[in-house]
């Protein structure tokens, strides 16, 4: 993909003015305490913040979390913690998520609703996926790959599901229990846990029927795998229920990126002897995190335009198969293809960082362009041009 590569074609243009938000949120938690202090909370925002700023200020929360945690507790993890870490993690947490639930909410306060706006926001929660698995493994005191990958790989997978679900629905209602609210109160409760036991708490061993023996740190990442997998069966029916039997093999075709993904990340993890995956394991969740993001916002900016999925290419398959056929030739064959396995996955995140911050920056900048809006600000991004509002309703 070159640097002046088009995200957005221009059969689907008029689809993006005309885009309206569809959606809901029937958890507990949401309706009776987030929803109403977040209806509280907003009336307190300047009326000259953007909306986009309230998103992003979010996003540094979490950069602030994983810092301060990979500071702390190393790349490998495990390392003892002043115990007011996990309470300024919890903070900066909650703290994101009430900046989540209320950049909506300043929007339409403004009157400034924007396609922009839906993708910057589960653009930032794409990110939350993998900064929340590596705060989440330091303050449990993680230090295996497999650790990590029991809470990587069902937040990654429950996020693709109910994003591959708004596409093909066109709407997304989440459940009375989801894994944002309830999931939002577990990952706390984890930290404050950690605040007042720190690691002889997750260290703590349980034995289980009498025979398997656990760390409290594994149960900890076994339920999250276990509410993750629960959670991505109600995308699954919600699609098949709803989605016409012409569509379905298309639907099906669409979520094999996922397997393939986790295949890689999986193969990386297990099939090699690498240095990164043994002692630098939360490197390796930035790597395959980036890759994720970008996905995610290929595929939300496909349900904005209407358009098809468009993931099966170069920039997406040539670091999977990369990855993938490495680690078996290496676990078959006890050899390296052209160079070592962490050379490779450092050259892999160069590459999806890169690729992600291509997108980031392009697709935004062309819907601003589209729209006549700035990505920051309020106002017209010309003032020779109609505003978004004016453009969306000669186009009704």
């Amino acid at each position: 993909m070159s640097l002046t590569a088009k995200y957005i074609e221009k059969q689907y243009i008029d689809n993006l003015i005309n885009y309206k938000y569809s959606g809901g949120d029937n958890s507990i938690l949401y309706r009776f305490v987030i929803n109403p202090f977040c209806n509280w909370f907003v009336n307190y925002l300047p009326k000259w913040l953007a909306p986009n700023i309230v998103t992003v200020s979010g996003f540094f929360f979490n950069l602030f979390n994983l810092i301060l945690t990979t500071y702390y507790s190393g790349w490998k993890g495990g390392q003892d913690l002043p115990s007011w870490v996990p309470i300024a993690c919890a903070l900066a947490y909650t703290t994101y998520i009430i900046f989540d639930y209320t950049d909506g909410k300043q929007a339409r306060r403004l009157n400034a609703s924007s396609p922009l706006g839906l993708l910057v926001d589960h653009g930032t929660d794409a990110c939350t996926t993998f900064y929340i698995v590596i705060v989440a493994g330091s303050l449990t005191y993680a230090t295996e790959i497999y650790q990590y990958l029991l809470y990587y790989l069902p937040i990654t997978l429950t996020f693709f599901l109910n994003t591959w679900e708004e596409y093909y629905v066109g709407e997304l209602v989440l459940p009375e229990i989801n894994g944002i609210a309830e999931g939002t109160l577990f990952t706390d409760i984890v930290f404050i846990m950690s605040a007042l036991y720190g690691k002889k708490f997750y260290w703590k061993e349980i034995e289980l029927f009498g025979k398997i023996k656990l760390k409290m740190n594994d149960l900890t990442m076994i339920s999250v795998f276990i509410a993750g997998s629960l959670f991505s069966i109600k995308s699954i029916f919600g699609v098949l229920k709803k989605v016409k039997s012409k569509k379905i093999f298309d639907a099906l075709r669409t979520i094999l990126i996922y397997p393939l993904f986790a295949l890689a990340i999986l193969s990386v993890s297990f099939l090699n002897d690498s240095v990164i995956v043994k002692e630098y394991p939360k490197f390796l969740i930035l790597t395959f995190g980036f890759q994720f993001a970008k996905m995610m916002g290929i595929l939300q900016l496909s349900h904005i335009l209407g358009s098809p999925y468009k993931i099966y290419q170069p920039v997406f398959l040539i670091p999977l198969f990369a990855l993938i056929i490495h680690s078996f030739v290496y676990y078959f064959y006890s050899y390296s293809l052209l160079i070592s396995i962490d050379s490779l996955i450092i050259s892999v995140f160069i590459w999806n960082f890169f690729s992600w911050a291509h997108f980031v920056y392009f697709c935004s900048d062309e819907i601003c362009e589209i729209l006549n809006i700035k990505r920051f600000s309020l106002g017209k991004r010309y003032n020779s041009r109609p505003s978004y509002e004016e453009i969306k309703s000669k186009n009704k």
